[in-house]
């Protein structure tokens, strides 16, 4: 019953969240302390900030994608597909030769590759093409009130948000970005636009609305500032199978959390390059293009917060049965997104109450296909049929130096490709 009634009360409050057409600020305490401290910090007077939200528009179109991003129900070879086609790739290498002069400049100053920035605008917004036609004030307004898990960091942006169109003299009614409030080129947070954004043009304002230079040095320095090691490797390459005792290890995190010496002693291939006392952490990822089918009664899909032991009670099996099955590891290491199949004698999941998700807004070079004899799909009554494919990397410092823009090893990998794909069609476009 308890359940029931904090579904019914959570589907109240959306219905009220979706016909709600301004935003009252006394009504609102989520709202209450970035008001005190914009008019403590003298940014805004209370007067000033009723108006900026009296036409505000809660939207329910944000909050429901913020529970359903392309990160949680996607494999990596489905997610990588949106970024690596030829389209993307011949942007890349317009984009780069269009700004060459200053891509170079940007490399030399903050040691970060040019192919790298060039994939990050790609990946973010198909090089300014693609920058998001959600109104931001109403979309971190929306969050901060609507989407209690992430309200305080979203009420952090909002104000954020403010305080940077108010510097710059811009309208916040006028600012468009994604359903999270990115915003420009790079899509920058609010605070990353103050903390990280640059004048790379020197014409005296930081636009990254607007200026692709800008957002060219302002990426560099983004990544400078959260750790890019300049001239280190990201990941190796895919690899097929590896040692059991490593793959017992693999996982979806981003930091490396193991050394080269220890990974060779259980047997990991790693290049003779790569000094025992690098750090490195072994990722395993799904390379099948076809995304599982979370209705299928024999599968469950994993979401945020689940854990293997939880999934085998729901369904009223042994753990150790789950674990065997979809051969996990000791510890059930199990990712969002993940499809696990159920044991026979699985029953219905008992009834839970809905959990909400974060939004988090893949190392397969172009030039190393994998092979075709490995088939992606098996084939029954003309259905393509989810079958795994898992690829293993080891990666470096500098991958999670990438999931620092994103958290997403997805994303960082996609990034990384693009990159590698990007150089490779400029250099044979100039011979």
């Amino acid at each position: 019953m308890k359940n029931t009634f904090a579904i019914l009360l959570v589907g109240m409050g959306y219905f009220f969240l979706s016909v709600a057409q301004s935003v009252e600020l006394d009504e609102h305490p989520e709202l209450q302390p970035l008001v005190e401290e914009l008019v403590a910090e003298k940014h805004y007077t209370r007067d000033q900030l009723r108006d900026v939200f009296a036409s505000v528009i809660i939207q329910q179109s944000v909050l429901d994608a913020m529970t359903n991003p392309a990160e949680y129900k996607l494999t990596w070879g489905k997610y990588r597909k949106i970024f690596l086609g030829e389209e993307r790739i011949q942007l890349g290498v317009e984009f780069w030769k269009e700004h060459e002069a200053t891509l170079a400049r940007a490399e030399r100053e903050y040691g970060v590759p040019a192919s790298v920035i060039v994939s990050i605008i790609g990946v973010e917004t198909k090089f300014g093409r693609i920058t998001g036609k959600h109104k931001v004030l109403d979309s971190l307004t929306t969050l901060a009130v609507g989407y209690p898990r992430r309200s305080a960091f979203f009420a952090r942006e909002l104000k954020e948000f403010l305080i940077l169109t108010k510097e710059n003299a811009l309208d916040p009614h006028e600012i468009l970005g994604s359903y999270a409030g990115a915003v420009g080129y790079p899509q920058f947070i609010s605070s990353s636009y103050r903390n990280y954004a640059v004048d790379f043009s020197g014409d005296g304002k930081t636009d990254l609305l607007n200026q692709p230079v800008d957002a060219i040095g302002s990426v560099a320095n983004y990544f400078k500032r959260n750790g890019w090691r300049s001239g280190e490797a990201v990941t190796s390459a895919p690899m097929l199978q590896v040692a059991s005792p490593i793959a017992e290890l693999a996982n979806r995190k981003r930091k490396a959390i193991y050394v080269a010496a220890d990974l060779r002693k259980l047997g990991a291939n790693i290049d003779a390059s790569i000094p025992d006392s690098e750090p490195l952490n072994v990722v395993m990822l799904d390379a099948s293009e076809i995304v599982p089918d979370a209705e299928e009664k024999d599968y469950y899909i994993v979401r945020a917060g689940d854990t293997a032991c939880q999934i085998a009670e729901s369904h009223s099996v042994p753990c150790k049965a789950l674990f065997k099955l979809n051969g996990l590891n000791k510890k059930g290491s199990i990712y969002r997104g993940q499809k696990l199949k159920l044991p026979l004698t699985a029953n219905n999941p008992k009834p839970s109450a809905p959990v909400a998700v974060t939004p988090s807004s893949s190392k397969w070079v172009v030039s190393q296909p994998i092979e075709t004899s490995q088939k992606t799909v098996e084939k029954s009554s003309n259905v393509e049929r989810y079958v795994p494919m898992p690829r293993y990397f080891y990666t470096h410092h500098n991958f999670y130096a990438i999931t620092e823009y994103n958290h997403s090893v997805l994303y960082a990998m996609a990034v990384y490709d693009l990159s590698v794909a990007i150089a490779a069609a400029k250099r044979n476009a100039n011979n």
